[in-house]
């Protein structure tokens, strides 16, 4: 276990790729495989050190282990987290610095991957901004990694293992995690990617070279092969890329040739000076440079260019620099009592509450207050358009004056319905099992609306379908319809005809068999096909659906698309000086062809249509179409594509109007 400079170069150029790709580098789009040669690293370093001790000493020192490694690791994670906390609360709306402090509690506890798994399986939160401190989640895979593999290591040498028999059970471990890794990532690709299953192995790789290195004989030339994959996976893996899983294997292995190889030129590479100080520097330069990129972007209020990116990053460095010949290097150097050490763990935890908590404490009280504020307006409900048709969209009166005051730039008229600080759960939800949810095939078939009623109408779609729920149910109870839906979030028509996404598939042809057998008066398609990047997929796929489910429906009616945002509500209705105009998005000229085609279709198979264009967008100009995120005092979306529950319901009276038209035609 001598120090190997050449490993610190293999640091630095790890760090380089995540932070460069983050900054937007050109040809570095999977930059972020750095951090797996970080994993490779982090088994390999160990799991050395830990048989180094064991022959040394006879035994493995646990409590010697964590000291050290909290010595390492806590005070600039710490530093990190109250920094980050107090320049999100000063930087950000109230909004998003209230999850960045929510997140940092779960990163104090070193259980980041587990907490942004779970949230990334939230289909409504994955267009929001990403977290300060997401880059949090790899620090909690290794502090797991370090709770668990040192422990099993002091027991299996304590019962007399001998090393090729601890190199199988490595090995093992290692071949369970990589095939869970690579179904998860097939199965549940956003869990998958925070997982400690599922990175295990990549540890496991790094220990087993730890446990081997006395056998292995891998020529110098193979740390030049390494360096290989390791560019080649930054360079031509993408966010598209399914990660880990097979994927992973590139840079994981690269890693290990470089680390195995001892000499040659590829390792005087990596000890030359200038590598070795950025290798130094590696860790509180990872801990510093995301929360830097994401609070600065945050407070631009829009995304930065890749020299903005690349000169914060720079100034990340020169923190990174600060940090550690300040805080982290003479802590990991300091002379400590056993006491003292073991206390860092509790310690750490207790210094980055005692700063979040107050501070979120003040942000709930912000939310509170305006909460309160909008708690005292009444929504509005909106009068139908006189003649409207599904060819030629007629906007509300509400629409338009929304419109009109953008384009005089009018002030946003507070306070707002719902609350800005509760938008995001402003969104119907269905009853329990009610609706699929990722992962699942089928759910309920559950009765809602008016139960008692004979009429039966079905709902078909996704998310879209389910922001609509309101008004359907609305309708329901005043003409008497027993409302079935069939929904599943995520599953737009393209998933069904088009990609490679299973248990869409599958989940559309389980809904359109159960909706056949309930021989429906009625059945509602409701989807998203904005999202579509080529329009004739979506369109065939609509088409296909809608022949499906005319072959079992006595009325089939199709309800429109409604053009997206373009930004985020939250961070455009908080934003400085935020007016009508800022916070109203254009509706692209593809977004109206594509809902034009798609009532095209309907009409040729002799469906309803529901033209929805109207009820959220008028003309600002014989060449734009503006659609405003307040309509009179209501915030008409939750996100960029989805309408606030609040909106749905004061649209009841346009849908219903449109539903019995479509219906009585």
């Amino acid at each position: 276990m001598r120090h190997r400079d050449d490993l610190q170069g293999l640091r630095a150029i790890a760090v380089l790729l995540v932070v460069l790709g983050h900054a937007g580098a050109p040809h570095l789009s999977g930059g972020y495989v750095g951090v797996d040669v970080f994993f490779v690293l982090s088994g390999f370093l160990i799991t050395g050190l830990l048989l180094s001790q064991a022959a040394r000493d006879g035994r493995v020192r646990l409590g010697d282990f964590y000291v050290s490694r909290a010595r390492r690791i806590l005070p600039a994670a710490v530093l990190t987290l109250v920094v980050t906390d107090i320049a999100a609360h000063q930087l950000l709306n109230f909004v998003r610095a209230r999850e960045a402090v929510s997140d940092s509690v779960w990163a104090a506890i070193f259980a980041a991957n587990v907490h942004f798994a779970r949230a990334g399986t939230d289909y409504f939160a994955q267009d929001r901004p990403p977290s300060p401190v997401q880059h949090f989640w790899t620090l909690a895979v290794e502090e797991q990694f370090y709770l668990v593999w040192p422990v099993v290591l002091a027991l299996v040498l304590l019962v007399g293992v001998l090393r090729r028999r601890l190199l199988w059970i490595v090995g093992a471990a290692g071949v369970a995690s990589f095939a869970w890794s690579v179904h998860a990532t097939a199965a549940h690709p956003v869990p998958a990617y925070f997982s400690t299953a599922a990175r295990a192995w990549e540890l496991a790789l790094g220990a087993a070279l730890a446990i081997g290195a006395p056998r292995l004989r891998v020529p110098a030339a193979a740390g030049w092969a390494g360096l290989g994959c390791i560019v080649a996976a930054a360079v031509a893996f993408s966010g598209s890329t399914p990660f880990p899983g097979y994927s992973a294997l590139l840079p994981t292995f690269g890693a290990a040739l470089v680390i195995a190889a001892h000499g040659g030129g590829a390792a005087r590479l990596l000890s030359l000076p200038p590598l070795r100080y950025v290798g130094d520097r590696s860790y509180a330069f990872y801990l510093w440079h995301w929360p830097v990129l994401v609070i600065a972007t945050g407070y631009a209020g829009h995304a930065l260019s890749t020299p903005a990116r690349l000169g914060l990053s720079a100034g990340a460095f020169m923190l990174s620099i600060l940090s550690y010949a300040l805080v982290e290097n003479p802590i990991r150097h300091m002379r400590w009592r056993a006491p003292g050490g073991a206390l860092l763990w509790p310690a750490s935890v207790v210094v980055t509450l005692a700063v979040a908590l107050p501070i979120l404490a003040s942000l709930h009280a912000t939310a509170a207050r305006i909460a309160d504020a909008s708690a005292a307006v009444r929504p509005t409900a909106l009068a139908a358009p006189a003649g409207a048709s599904r060819a030629s969209w007629k906007p509300l009166g509400a629409v338009a004056a929304a419109v009109d005051a953008a384009k005089r730039g009018a002030r946003l008229p507070w306070p707002l319905t719902p609350s800005v600080g509760d938008l995001s759960k402003d969104f119907y939800a269905f009853p329990s099992g009610c609706s699929a949810h990722r992962g699942q095939t089928s759910s309920s078939v559950c009765r809602l609306g008016d139960t008692g009623a004979g009429k039966t109408l079905v709902v078909i779609g996704d998310s879209h379908a389910q922001m609509w729920m309101p008004t359907i149910l609305n309708l329901a109870r005043r003409d008497g319809w027993t409302v079935v839906p069939f929904v599943k979030v995520g599953c737009v028509p393209t998933k069904w005809l088009h990609s490679k996404d299973w248990g869409c598939s599958v989940w559309y042809r389980w809904a359109l068999g159960r909706a056949a057998k309930l021989h429906p008066q009625v059945s509602l398609v409701a989807a998203s096909w904005a999202d579509s990047p080529r329009a004739a997929p979506a369109l065939k796929a609509v088409a296909a659906l809608i022949g499906s489910v005319t072959r079992f429906s006595a009325t089939t009616i199709v309800v429109g698309d409604s053009p997206h945002q373009h930004r985020q509500p939250v961070d455009c209705l908080l934003s400085s000086g935020a007016t009508m105009r800022t916070c109203a998005s254009k509706a692209t000229v593809a977004e109206l062809q594509l809902n034009a085609r798609v009532a095209a279709i309907a009409s040729r198979q002799r469906v309803g249509f529901l033209n929805v264009t109207g009820w959220f967008c008028a003309r600002a100009s014989s060449v734009a179409v503006l659609c405003p995120e307040v309509v009179n005092r209501t915030i008409a979306w939750i996100d960029l594509g989805h309408v606030s529950e609040t909106y749905a319901l004061e649209l009841a009276t346009p849908f219903r109007n449109a539903f019995r038209r479509e219906l009585f035609r």
